[in-house]
């Protein structure tokens, strides 16, 4: 198991690994959640407060600096924090796995006439 870093020793920003095109979709997704998310305070069949935290957890995936004032902004409630960072991690695993497995493979096995 990978230890973690203490946090005086890690990079406060880290590029994302996932491709740009990749990166745009989220942010795409994120901010029409975020859009859901402010029309369904106002509107009574629509789920506001989960289409928002979805929103939210989405940018935070495609940009560092959402992550940051995110968890900032989330340091009041920690057990939400948590939460929140748990289901944000576990997205981006899924996001990655789909990318690489639709990503196409050089086969090292594979014969090139040499």
């Amino acid at each position: 198991m990978k230890r973690r870093q203490p946090r005086h020793e890690r990079k406060r920003f880290q590029r994302l690994p996932l491709p740009v095109w990749v990166r745009m979709l989220v942010l795409t997704a994120g901010w029409l959640l975020i859009l859901i998310g402010i029309a369904g305070i106002f509107l009574p069949v629509l789920q506001g407060g989960l289409s928002l935290v979805l929103g939210f957890a989405l940018l935070s995936i495609a940009s560092q600096t959402v992550h940051l004032w995110l968890r900032k902004l989330m340091g009041r409630w920690p057990g939400a924090w948590k939460r929140l960072e748990k289901f944000r991690r576990r997205l981006h695993a899924r996001i990655e796995r789909l990318h690489r497995r639709r990503a196409p493979r050089d086969d090292d096995g594979a014969e090139d006439g040499e």
